[in-house]
């Protein structure tokens, strides 16, 4: 049965070291997290490890986190945080460099465990990770995880209209890169026509049972 309380209640729980309290937050957010890095990185292990290497900072960081914000997009700025460091673990180990505005079809090659099945789907799949890293999240972060602007400021650290102009030009960049591809013109079209569409029916697709992940609180 799920619990009923609250993530702020829980987290007061989970303060006074009821680690049940904390499995609940870890199981209710794992999702979010996971959808973050699965059409970022290559393989399995690199996201388990990420989704790891989250959760245990949420854990040592749970007494910053303020009881009237949001937790999710706490664990989200977590994530994301992680994802930069992992780009520059890659970017050394290539030894280049690109910050964010690396694209993650340049470092890490492709994910093995998205299956889409439309090809619109698929198509927008391969155009998110041929854009700029800080583009491609934040489309991710507003149609996956349907975050507010206020709610992606607080995750990408960035004032609200910078995240509505990232916004803007993350749809033009990726419009710029499914129009680049080597696709029949007609999926191309329609892939374009009805992005907003196919952004979101993503997070349906992005979808696995947490339960198959070992993941406590601790």
């Amino acid at each position: 049965m799920d619990d009923a309380r609250t993530d702020a209640e829980l987290l007061r729980a989970w303060r006074d070291s009821d680690d049940a309290a904390g499995n609940e937050l870890v199981r209710r957010h794992f999702m979010s997290v996971y959808r973050f890095f699965v059409n970022k990185v290559g393989t399995p292990d690199e996201v388990d490890d990420l989704l790891q290497r989250s959760f245990l900072a949420c854990v040592e960081g749970r007494d910053r986190v303020r009881d009237d914000s949001s937790l999710r997009g706490y664990i989200l700025g977590i994530a994301r945080n992680q994802m930069l460091m992992y780009v520059r673990r890659a970017q050394r180990a290539r030894r280049r460099d690109g910050g964010s505005d690396v694209s993650m079809a340049e470092l890490s090659g492709s994910p093995s465990q998205v299956m889409a099945g439309r090809e619109e789907e698929k198509l927008l799949l391969v155009a998110l990770r041929h854009i700029p890293l800080e583009l491609q999240t934040v489309v991710e972060l507003y149609y996956w995880e349907e975050l507010s602007v206020a709610q992606m400021a607080q995750v990408l650290e960035i004032p609200g209209g910078t995240v509505k102009s990232r916004l803007f030009r993350a749809r033009d960049a990726l419009r710029q890169a499914l129009a680049a591809m080597d696709v029949p013109a007609s999926i191309r079209k329609t892939t374009v026509d009805g992005f907003e569409h196919w952004a979101r029916s993503l997070r349906a697709v992005l979808q696995r049972d947490p339960t198959d992940d070992e993941s406590p609180a601790g």
